[in-house]
């Protein structure tokens, strides 16, 4: 006769070996759902900064944002916003390369690597250029913001 605890643990292994698959499936979908909506905020940024789209920006940018330009040059979210509305930096194309985008979700934080081809006016200097990026969105009363980014220019061929 089996004991009570063999049977427990028996019903718990089987228990287990059928719901496991499940909430695997469950929390990846979750993730899926999730990187599909930091990849459309990404979509939007990338946007709004070309239209110098203040009011998509304040809703897509975090108030604590830190944004680390390609030559160094470090901003707040104020600082950033307020160049790109008075033309100070224009972008005039900003074009992410969406098969390079690597994003992971981690609980309400996401992290973004890509790439991006930029053509911009600085200060009356028109650049063109590549830039490797990375970013970090959170997820903050049910919309992704970002809080980070950081770029690092490719070499000039």
């Amino acid at each position: 006769m089996i004991s009570s605890r063999r049977m427990f643990v028996a019903l718990l292994i089987t228990a287990l070996a059928i719901a496991l698959p499940q909430l695997i499936r469950a929390q990846a979908g979750s993730h899926a759902k999730e990187e599909q909506q930091v990849i459309q905020a990404e979509k939007d940024r990338f946007a709004a900064i070309v239209k110098a789209d203040e009011a998509a920006l304040n809703k897509l940018l975090a108030d604590d944002l830190t944004y680390t330009h390609s030559n160094a040059n470090m901003q707040t979210k104020a600082q950033f916003i307020a160049d790109v509305k008075s033309g100070a930096i224009d972008y005039v194309t900003m074009t992410p390369n969406e098969s390079d985008w690597k994003v992971r979700v981690l609980g309400t934080v996401a992290i973004v690597n890509g790439t991006a081809n930029v053509n911009v006016i600085d200060h009356g200097n028109n650049l063109k250029f590549k830039i490797r990026y990375t970013n970090n969105h959170v997820n903050r009363g049910g919309s992704w913001q970002m809080v980070n980014w950081q770029s690092t220019r490719f070499p000039q061929p």
